[in-house]
């Protein structure tokens, strides 16, 4: 397998691996669509419920192939996967501390993740600064 097969095959994983953990949780929110929502005064340009799912999956889509892996390990962008990467810096420290009083334990949870891409931000600019 040559080496642009492999990329593309890579690429397809990656999609396909954020496409099953959108709908994985997607899933755990069911339930409360037939309940919950159902009951909510929603804005008359609402989408039915069958659009989501699909919104969802093409976002994730979109979101796997443009995201800052395959930036920088496949199109070797270095600068644009670091301001993409900063970007996501500053998103995830503003829902971080906008959740925190009321979702405290979902804010929390967010740390392990704001510090990896905090760590992936400096392996980023490292390379961008010396290559």
């Amino acid at each position: 397998m040559n080496q642009g097969t492999k990329n593309h095959l890579s690429l397809i994983i990656w999609i396909a691996a954020l496409i099953a953990i959108g709908g994985v949780i997607g899933s755990l929110t069911k339930p409360e669509i037939s309940t919950w929502y159902s009951t909510l005064n929603r804005s008359a340009l609402t989408p039915p419920n069958y659009v989501f799912p699909v919104a969802w999956t093409i976002l994730y889509g979109i979101i796997g192939a443009c995201g800052w892996t395959p930036l920088f390990f496949h199109y070797h962008l270095t600068r644009l996967s670091l301001l993409v990467l900063v970007a996501m810096d500053i998103l995830v420290v503003t829902i971080i501390w906008l959740a925190y009083k009321k979702m405290r334990a979902a804010s929390l949870l967010m740390i392990p993740y704001l510090s990896w891409i905090l760590f992936a931000s400096y392996l980023n600019f490292y390379i961008w600064q010396y290559n």
